[in-house]
């Protein structure tokens, strides 16, 4: 089954809470969850990460990549796609974020068609008041 991972910088009780909502919609794939259904915390991504299947799961992180083994490294090299929270997303109240996760779903979900390993951005544009997001090459 096709799963959207979030990492440890999004809480486990506000995924589990927004995964919730999803169950709603009638396409019950991709799923969400949280990487603590399978990691511990504080496990090191390049740990939890070779764990994923790189055809059937995306990852969801505002991780900056300031310690090592760095996130966007260690997917690079399993070919997981991933798409990171820019500091101006994530310092979003939770509502705003779980709102900018439904209203780009339709992009998340495409990121699965997309090359193994691909990079996505999700910022938030001031002067749009809601997050856009891109893939970075």
């Amino acid at each position: 089954m096709k799963t959207v991972y979030f990492d440890s910088n999004f809480g486990y009780p506000w995924v589990t809470g927004l995964s919730h909502i999803f169950m709603m919609r009638q396409d019950k794939e991709p799923f969400l969850n949280h990487i603590f259904s399978f990691s511990n915390e504080g496990e090191e991504d390049d740990i939890w990460i070779p764990k994923l299947n790189k055809t059937k799961d995306v990852i969801i992180s505002a991780d900056k990549g300031r310690k090592k083994p760095r996130l966007p490294q260690v997917c690079k090299e399993y070919q997981i796609t991933h798409i990171l929270f820019c500091p101006s997303a994530h310092h979003l109240q939770k509502f705003e974020k779980a709102r900018a996760i439904i209203t780009l779903w339709p992009k998340i979900v495409e990121t699965f068609k997309a090359p193994l390993g691909s990079r996505y951005q999700v910022k938030y544009v001031t002067s749009k008041q809601r997050c856009t997001m891109v893939q970075v090459i």
